[in-house]
């Protein structure tokens, strides 16, 4: 089930007593309450999107040139090459395919396929001591997604980033459970608040007291136990091995 704005509101209104308890939040205090929240998702999880960019050339890339919502870059597909593997190692007189022989001459007689292999490795030698290979890095105090070497122009990367704005359309339901739990917690908090004011106020009764205090107690170990939720939806810290 999916849930705009105005659905999660209603539900933080129901969870806190919305018909019972006349000391309620206001629109703007629930606004409040779900754009918290958003900025925690955004923080904890992040909602992923991707975009593909056709490069001019140029080494660097602004934000605007890419997305007006990114927070981060977190990931750069670069194109392969349009020949296909026969074109390109069409020079070796060697004829790439399933139902011929990879060498000229008979079987066992060596012929072009091994300079072919050999070449391969020395390609592969020679980007890894020219640095040939596309590399990426996101410059964040600049906002400048940035390529080396050189990229031929025309040529085409699909960029994958962390948006800033966090749509509820793409949250499954799990994760929503999880977001709308954070939103309650935050305006339990701020209920709490506002009710701790009424603590010890006479009545014809006698003195009364609010939930503020419990209302408090209760939204913090919810923030807990959401922020513990969360932490497990993060993708893993990737790492280097020697």
């Amino acid at each position: 089930m999916r849930f705009t704005e105005a659905q999660v509101k209603e539900w933080i209104c129901r969870r806190l007593g919305k018909g019972v308890v006349k000391v309620e939040l206001t629109d703007d205090q629930l606004d409040d309450a779900v754009r918290d929240a958003k900025e925690w998702w955004q923080m904890w999880v992040g909602q992923a999107k991707s975009v593909l960019l056709t490069l001019t050339g140029s080494t660097e890339y602004a934000e605007a040139l890419i997305a007006s919502d990114i927070d981060s870059v977190v990931d750069v597909v670069f194109e392969l090459q349009s020949q296909s593997f026969t074109n390109l190692f069409s020079w070796a007189d060697v004829e790439i395919n399933p139902y011929t022989w990879l060498y000229n001459g008979d079987a066992g007689s060596g012929g072009t396929y091994s300079s072919l292999v050999q070449y391969m490795q020395y390609r592969e030698l020679a980007k890894q001591v020219s640095s040939s290979d596309k590399d990426w890095d996101w410059d964040r105090a600049r906002r400048t997604l940035v390529i080396s070497p050189q990229p031929d122009a025309g040529s085409r990367v699909m960029v994958t980033y962390i948006s800033t704005e966090v749509s509820l359309d793409y949250i499954t339901n799990y994760e929503m459970r999880i977001f709308r739990n954070y939103a309650l917690a935050q305006a339990m908090k701020n209920l709490g608040l506002i009710r701790t004011k009424y603590a010890g106020k006479p009545s014809a009764t006698g003195e009364f007291s609010m939930d503020g205090d419990t209302l408090w107690a209760n939204a913090e170990a919810l923030e807990a136990d959401m922020e513990e939720k969360a932490r497990q939806l993060q993708a893993p810290v990737g790492f280097f091995a020697e």
